[in-house]
C-alpha cells in the first residue's frame, strides 16, 4: 500500500493497464461463447453503435442526430466474430450483438457489480480517497481505508445494479459499451467513449439521452448517505458524489474503448 500511496500517478496507470488486461479476455470469452444467429432478424439493430451488424435496412440518420459523432448506420460486420453475447457489456468492432431481454440486461448489471476490473476501481477509489482524505471521511489508518473500500464497492455496484438493470429496462436502453476501434481517429474515439455517460441509445438503436446510467448513478450516491459518515450526509455530498460517479464512468469507458491499444502497446496483443 506504501508504494501506492507515495505515486498516486503509479497507481492510475497500473489500474488502466490491469483494466485492459482483464478487459480483453472477458470480452473475447463473451464472444466465443455466444449463440449463432439463424438469421439477420436475429441481431440488434443498432444504428449509432459504431460495432453493430445493421440487419435489415438502414435507418435514418436522424436516429442518431443526437450523438453527432457516429454514422447513421454501419455495414461492416467482422464476419470472424460470432455474436456478442447479450449479457456481455463490451462488443467489438464490427461484430453483432445479439437483442437483450430484461433477464440479460439483470445479468450483466449483476456480473459487472463484481469484475476483477470493478474491484480494481474499487482498491483505486479507495486508496485515492485515503492519500487525499477526501469524503467519506474514515479517517487515514488502516480500518479507515477498509471502509472506504467498502463503500466504494458499494457505490459502483449499485451504480450498476441501478443503471445497468433496473433503469435500463425501465427506459429501454441498450446498456453495452460499442468500441469504435482502429477505423477511427483516436479524437473521434476518445470523444465517443467519454461522452456514452450522457448519450446512451434504446433497445432499437436510437440515441437518447443516457436517462439509466444519469439516473442510475443518482440513486447510488443517494443511497450513500445510508452509509457514510455523519458528516458527509447532506445534500451538497450527494451531489459531489453523483459528479464524481458520472466522471468515473467516462473514464471507465476509455479504458474500454482503449484497452486493445494498451495491450498492443505493452506487446502482450497483437493488431488485428
Amino acid at each position: 500500500m506504501t508504494v501506492f500511496v507515495s505515486h498516486p500517478s503509479r497507481c492510475l496507470l497500473l489500474l488502466i493497464l490491469l483494466s485492459s488486461l482483464i478487459a480483453h479476455p472477458r470480452r473475447a470469452y463473451s464472444a466465443e461463447i455466444a449463440p449463432k444467429p439463424h438469421d439477420a432478424k436475429e441481431t440488434s439493430s443498432l444504428p449509432d453503435s459504431p460495432g453493430a451488424v445493421v440487419a435489415a435496412t438502414a435507418y435514418s440518420d436522424s436516429s442518431s442526430s443526437f450523438d453527432g459523432i457516429i454514422p447513421a448506420a454501419q455495414t461492416n460486420a467482422n464476419s470472424n466474430l460470432p455474436p456478442a453475447r447479450a449479457s456481455a457489456k463490451l462488443v467489438a468492432p464490427g461484430q453483432s450483438a445479439l437483442p437483450q431481454t430484461a433477464g440479460d440486461k439483470l445479468l450483466l448489471s449483476a456480473r459487472e457489480s463484481i469484475t476483477p476490473g470493478s474491484m480494481l476501481g474499487w482498491a483505486f477509489a479507495a486508496e485515492w480517497s485515503q492519500l487525499l482524505n477526501t469524503p467519506p471521511h474514515y479517517g487515514v489508518n488502516g480500518k479507515a481505508y477498509a471502509q472506504r473500500l467498502g463503500a466504494a464497492a458499494a457505490l459502483s455496484s449499485s451504480k450498476k445494479v441501478f443503471g445497468d438493470g433496473f433503469l435500463a429496462i425501465a427506459f429501454h436502453q441498450d446498456p453495452r459499451y460499442y468500441q469504435m476501434g482502429h477505423s477511427h481517429k483516436i479524437l473521434d474515439r476518445a470523444i465517443y467513449a467519454a461522452t456514452r455517460t450522457v448519450v446512451g441509445r434504446t433497445d432499437s438503436g436510437k440515441a437518447i439521452p443516457n436517462y439509466a446510467l444519469i439516473l442510475g448513478s443518482g440513486s447510488a450516491s443517494a443511497l450513500t448517505q445510508a452509509y457514510y459518515p455523519e458528516r458527509n450526509v447532506h445534500v451538497r455530498q450527494f451531489a459531489t458524489t453523483w459528479g464524481t460517479t458520472l466522471a468515473g464512468s467516462s473514464i471507465g469507458y476509455l479504458v474500454s474503448e482503449f484497452s486493445d491499444d494498451a495491450l498492443e502497446w505493452v506487446h502482450l496483443k497483437k493488431r488485428e
